[in-house]
């Protein structure tokens, strides 16, 4: 049988400190692991949540870029109808201040005015005013 003083040597003493604190590390390990496995987890759940929230941001810049498009695309309708609506009041403004201007020149011409002084009154060229008072002028009738 073995003796205990050779259990008890310094080099097996050495051996068993060494296999305990080899088992020692070995757990420390093994938790170690388990927290960064724990970490990792909470890491990659996070990252997805990161992901989603980007992907949700992602759809409402395209929701506000396609809105913006069409604002853009109504504005330039509006715009090109307002100008239509502007052409056409100035055409018929144009025209009824012409249609005044006419009968305003037609009876100071009656009135026996001068060409000078219808166009001065009417606003109508020189040439008009002319044309009107040789048509309906006092001398004309």
């Amino acid at each position: 049988m073995v003796e205990p003083n050779q259990l008890l040597t310094p080099a097996n003493i050495l051996i068993i400190l060494l296999l305990v604190i080899t088992l020692g590390m070995w757990l420390q390990l093994i938790l170690l692991r388990n927290r960064l496995s724990s970490r990792m987890t909470r890491l990659e759940e996070r990252f997805h949540e990161h992901d989603q929230l980007l992907d949700l941001q992602a759809k409402g810049t395209r929701d506000m870029t396609s809105a913006s498009e069409q604002l853009v695309i109504a504005t330039n309708e509006s715009r090109t109808a307002l100008e239509a609506l502007r052409r056409d009041v100035v055409r018929l403004a144009d025209d009824v201040r012409g249609e005044v201007g006419m009968s305003r020149a037609i009876e100071l011409a009656r009135a026996g005015a001068t060409k000078e002084a219808v166009a001065d009154a009417t606003g109508l060229s020189l040439e008009e005013a002319e044309a009107i008072v040789t048509f309906h002028g006092r001398g004309s009738a």
